[in-house]
C-alpha cells in the first residue's frame, strides 16, 4: 500500500470514526450536563455529613471547608470551559481533557486512577442509599441489620446498572423526577425549624476531628461536576454544554451548601450535630420528603457515576491504554456493556465495605489528583500560548495554576502517605505507559510547552553574565555519513555526554532543489536508527554549494541566541589536493572562536581497548587547557571511564625536565585530574621517534597544534604534523579558540594565572 492510500484510509477511518460519535451526541446543556451534576453534588453529602461537618468545625469552620472545596471546584470548572470552547471535548470527559492536552502517559496516569474513583462513588452512593433507608425502616421498629442492608444495596445497584445498559436516555429521564424531589425535600427543609434553638451561633465546633478529616469527608459532595464533564461524548455541542451546564451546577451548589450550615447553626448545637447526623429529618416541616430527596439524591448520584465511570474506561480502551476489550459497547445506542460490568463489579467491592467514612477519603484522593491535573493542563495550555489554542472563554493561566496547587496542596494536608502514594501510582502508570511508546499524538501541549520552557530558557541564558566557568561543550560534529565515519559520532558523544549540546551534520554538496529527496531520506534515516542508539544527539542533513565553505556557513548560522557551538569535530584530511580548501576553512572556524577537534583516525589500530590516552602537552599557552580538559571529557564517559591517562612533555636539558616534572605535578593536583605525568629529554633524538616509542601502546592521543600564518606553506605544514601522526595511534588534533579560557574550568580558581 502506497503512502497515498495509507493517507486515505486514516482519513477513511477518522471520518467514520466522528460520524459514528456524532450519531451518540443526543443530550443538551440542562440534561447533558446540568442535570447529572447538580444532582451529583446535592447529594448524599447534603443530607447526612454536613451537619456533622457544621458540628465539628462550628459555622466558620464548616464556611471554610465550603469555600474551599468549591474555590477548587470553580477553579477547575474554569479550566473545564476554557478548554472546552477551544476544542472538542471527547468520549471521557476529564480523562479526555488532560490527554490531549498533556499526552496519552499523563492521560492514563489520571484516567485510570479516575475510572477507579467514579466506580467507587457508585457504592458510596449506594451505601447512602441504604443509611436512609435504614432509617425510614427503624421509625417503624424494623431495624436494617448489617446484612440486610448489604443485601438491599446490593439489589439497588444492580436495578441501576440494568437501568443504565439499556438506555443512558432512561437515567437521564429519570433524573427529573429525582431533582423535583431534592427541591422539595429542600424547601420542606428551610421552611422547618428547631423548637428550641441555641441561644447563640456556635462559630467554633466541639468536636474531635481535625480540619483535613472533615474537609476529606465533605470534598466529594463538590466532585459533582464530574458526572457532567463525563458526558462530554453524548453532548450534542460539548463546547457550549460543558461551560454552561458545569459553571450552574458548581453556582447553585455554593448557594446551598452556604445557606445549609447558616440554616443549622441558628436551630441546633454544635453538640447535637456531631452526635446525630439525621437531623435534618428532626428539623423538616415534612420529613418524608427529606426521605425522597435522600433516596433521589443518592440514586441520582449513583445513576451520573454508573454512566461516567463505563466512558472513561472506554475512552481508556479506545486509545489503547487499556486493553480494548474493555471498550466494547452493545446494545442501539452502543452503550459501554463491558466497561459497565466492571464498573458494577467495583462498585460492588465498595458496597461490601459499607462505611462512607471510609470510602469518602479514598474518592477524596482521586478526584483531587483529577481536578489538579485538569486545572495544570489548562494552565500549561494557556502558559504555552500555542496558536492551536484559542479558546472563546480565556482564562488567565494563573487562575488554573492556582487551582492545580491548591489541589495538590489539600492532597498533602489531609493525607500525606496517601497522596504520596497515589503520586506512586500515577508516576508508575506514566511510565508504564510512556515506555510502551503505543505512537499515539494527539495534538498535545507538551511540544508547545517544551518550546516555551525551551524560549524562556533561552532568554534567561541571555541575560545571564558569562564566566568561563560555566564553559560545556556544545560541539557540532561534520562527519557525513555515520556508517562510514563512525569513530567521529563516538568521540563527539563521549566528550559532550550531557553536559552540553552535540549536533551531527551530514553536508550534501549540490542544490537544495536536487538534493532535497536524499534530505529528506537521509533525515529519516538517521532520527529512526541513530537516534534510537545514540539519543543525546542532534542529527541534522544540509545542502551547500560548497563542502568546505558549507561547514563555515552551518558552524556560524547553527545555533540560537547566545546558545551556539564553541567547538567543531572534523576527519582529519587525507587527500592532498584538498589542503589549502581545508585549511581555508580551519582558519575561517578559528576566526568564528570555535575550538577545533580534528580526529586522525588509525583503521588498523582503531581505539584499542579504551584503556590508555596520551596527552602530548606543551604547556598551558595555546591548547593545552583544553587538551587537559578534552582528556578528562573522555574518561568521565562510559566507554573511557577508567582509562589511564598520562601527561607527556618533552624538555632539552635536565633543569628544564626538573622544573617542568614540579609544575606539571602541581597543575594536575590542583586540577583534581587522575593522570601520570611524563617529562622526556629530547637530547638528540628526533620528535617523531619519541612519540612513535612513548605511544605505541596507547589507544588515544591527544596532540595540540597551532595554524600557520597565512604566508606558511600549507602543504609543508601538513606534510609535518602527517609525520607525527604517522607515529601515533588514532589521535584527536586539539585547536583551541582564541576566546577559550581554560584555567577557569580546570581550576575553579585554585590556580589562576599559572
Amino acid at each position: 500500500m502506497n503512502e497515498a492510500e495509507s493517507q486515505s484510509n486514516v482519513a477513511e477511518e477518522g471520518i467514520a470514526r466522528e460520524q459514528g460519535a456524532t450519531s451518540q451526541r443526543r443530550f443538551g446543556t440542562f440534561a447533558g450536563v446540568f442535570t447529572p451534576s447538580v444532582l451529583t453534588i446535592l447529594g448524599v453529602i447534603m443530607y447526612l455529613r454536613v451537619g456533622w461537618v457544621t458540628g465539628q468545625l462550628g459555622l466558620l469552620g464548616a464556611i471554610s471547608v465550603i469555600l474551599l472545596a468549591h474555590l477548587i471546584t470553580v477553579a477547575t470548572g474554569l479550566s473545564v470551559s476554557s478548554i472546552a470552547t477551544n476544542r472538542t471535548v471527547g468520549v471521557g470527559g476529564a480523562y479526555n481533557i488532560i490527554s490531549r492536552s498533556l499526552g496519552a502517559p499523563a492521560g492514563a496516569a489520571i484516567g485510570i486512577p479516575l475510572f477507579l474513583a467514579q466506580a467507587l462513588s457508585v457504592s458510596f452512593y449506594v451505601v447512602g442509599f441504604t443509611e436512609s433507608v435504614g432509617i425510614f425502616l427503624a421509625s417503624f421498629g424494623w431495624p436494617l441489620g448489617l446484612w440486610s442492608g448489604k443485601l438491599l444495596s446490593s439489589c439497588v445497584l444492580v436495578a441501576l446498572c440494568a437501568m443504565s445498559a439499556r438506555s443512558a436516555a432512561l437515567a437521564i429521564k429519570a433524573q427529573y423526577l429525582v431533582m423535583a424531589a431534592i427541591v422539595l425535600s429542600l424547601v420542606a427543609i428551610f421552611t422547618g425549624g428547631s423548637d428550641s434553638p441555641p441561644a447563640e451561633i456556635q462559630w467554633a465546633g466541639t468536636g474531635g476531628a481535625s480540619f483535613s478529616v472533615v474537609f476529606a469527608v465533605f470534598f466529594p459532595a463538590v466532585t459533582g461536576i464530574m458526572a457532567g464533564v463525563g458526558m462530554s461524548g453524548d453532548l450534542k455541542d460539548p463546547r457550549r454544554s460543558l461551560p454552561m451546564g458545569t459553571m450552574s451546577a458548581i453556582g447553585i451548589g455554593l448557594v446551598v451548601y452556604l445557606a445549609l450550615p447558616v440554616w443549622l447553626a441558628m436551630n441546633v448545637s454544635s453538640e447535637e450535630l456531631v452526635a446525630d447526623n439525621y437531623i435534618l429529618w428532626k428539623l423538616s416541616s415534612f420529613s418524608a420528603l427529606i426521605y425522597l430527596g435522600v433516596w433521589g439524591a443518592t440514586i441520582s448520584s449513583a445513576i451520573g457515576s454508573i454512566l461516567t465511570a463505563p466512558r472513561t474506561l472506554q475512552a481508556l480502551a479506545g486509545d489503547g491504554l487499556v486493553p480494548r476489550v474493555f471498550g466494547r459497547s452493545g446494545g442501539k445506542n452502543n452503550e459501554p456493556v463491558v466497561g459497565l460490568l466492571i464498573t458494577f463489579g467495583l462498585a460492588q467491592a465498595g458496597v461490601l465495605l459499607g462505611d462512607l467514612n471510609f470510602i469518602a477519603p479514598i474518592l477524596t484522593m482521586f478526584f483531587l489528583a483529577t481536578y489538579g491535573l485538569t486545572n495544570l493542563a489548562c494552565g500549561l495550555e494557556q502558559w504555552a500560548s500555542s496558536p492551536s489554542f484559542r479558546p472563546a472563554y480565556k482564562l488567565p493561566a494563573v487562575v488554573s495554576l492556582v487551582g492545580a496547587f491548591a489541589c495538590f496542596y489539600v492532597m498533602s494536608i489531609i493525607n500525606l502517605p496517601a497522596m504520596l502514594g497515589a503520586i506512586a501510582i500515577c508516576a508508575f502508570l506514566f511510565l508504564l505507559i510512556e515506555r510502551r511508546d503505543l505512537g499515539t499524538t494527539f495534538g498535545d501541549a507538551r511540544h508547545g510547552i517544551w518550546s516555551a520552557l525551551v524560549r524562556a530558557a533561552l532568554l534567561r541564558l541571555r541575560s545571564a553574565p558569562f564566566h568561563p566557568e560555566n564553559w560545556r561543550p556544545n560541539l557540532i560534529v561534520l562527519g557525513g555519513n555515520p556508517i562510514k565515519r563512525p569513530w567521529l559520532l563516538h568521540f563527539g558523544s563521549a566528550i559532550v555526554q550531557d553536559r552540553g549540546i552535540i549536533s551531527y551534520f551530514h553536508l550534501l554538496t549540490g542544490t537544495v532543489r536536487d538534493r532535497v529527496s536524499d534530505r529528506r531520506q537521509l533525515i529519516a534515516e538517521m532520527e529512526s536508527s541513530l537516534a534510537e542508539r545514540i539519543p543525546g544527539v542532534f542529527y541534522r542533513v544540509d545542502v551547500v554549494e560548497s563542502l568546505y565553505k558549507g561547514v563555515v556557513s552551518v558552524t556560524q548560522s547553527y545555533g540560537l541566541g547566545s546558545l551556539e557551538a564553541n567547538a567543531v569535530m572534523l576527519g582529519w584530511p587525507n587527500q592532498k589536493e584538498n589542503y589549502n580548501d581545508y585549511m581555508e576553512m580551519l582558519r575561517d572556524l578559528s576566526d568564528l572562536d570555535r575550538s577545533l577537534f580534528l580526529v586522525a583516525y588509525d583503521a588498523k589500530r582503531k581505539v584499542g581497548k579504551r584503556a590508555r590516552i596520551d596527552v602530548w602537552w606543551g604547556g598551558f599557552q595555546g591548547n593545552g587547557s583544553l587538551m587537559l580538559l578534552l582528556a578528562y571529557l573522555l574518561t568521565a564517559s562510559d566507554k573511557w571511564r577508567g582509562a589511564e591517562v598520562s601527561v607527556i612533555t618533552i624538555v632539552e636539558n635536565e633543569e628544564q625536565r626538573l622544573a617542568s616534572e614540579s609544575s606539571l605535578q602541581a597543575v594536575l593536583g590542583s586540577a583534581r585530574l587522575q593522570a601520570d605525568s611524563r617529562v622526556l629529554l629530547r637530547g638528540e633524538r628526533d620528535i617523531r621517534a619519541i612519540m612513535k616509542e612513548e605511544s605505541q601502546s596507547t589507544d588515544l592521543a591527544i596532540l595540540g597544534i597551532g595554524l600557520p600564518e597565512p604566508d606558511d606553506s600549507v602543504r609543508a605544514f601538513f606534510v609535518r604534523i602527517n609525520r607525527m601522526l604517522e607515529a601515533l595511534p588514532t589521535t584527536i588534533v586539539v585547536h583551541s579558540a582564541h576566546n577559550f579560557e581554560g584555567e577557569p574550568v580546570l581550576f575553579s580558581g585554585e590556580v589562576e594565572g599559572q
